[in-house]
């Protein structure tokens, strides 16, 4: 039989900054043009880690994968002003 464990949940506290800058709309719905527009609201904004940056140069080690682990893992750039609930 399958296990089956529930996600650890994030939420944004306030330092974070104002919802509307951090969330985004389901990552199949976001243009270009939305993204570019997310990622200047906030160093924060969800569009980081659900649908980063593609760059010529990226590889296995280092993709839109690789940046979006090292942002949420990193204490400067992830979003600190997330809690686990």
């Amino acid at each position: 039989m399958a296990r089956i464990f529930p996600f650890q949940p994030y939420r944004y506290s306030s330092t974070a900054g104002p919802l509307d800058a951090l969330v985004t709309q389901p990552y199949d719905k976001i243009t270009p043009e939305m993204r570019a527009r997310y990622l200047s609201l906030s160093p924060y904004n969800l569009v980081r880690v659900i649908l980063g940056e593609r760059f010529a140069a990226d590889s296995a080690a280092a993709n839109v994968y690789t940046r979006a682990a090292a942002w949420w893992s990193s204490p400067t750039a992830s979003p600190r002003g997330c809690g686990k609930s």
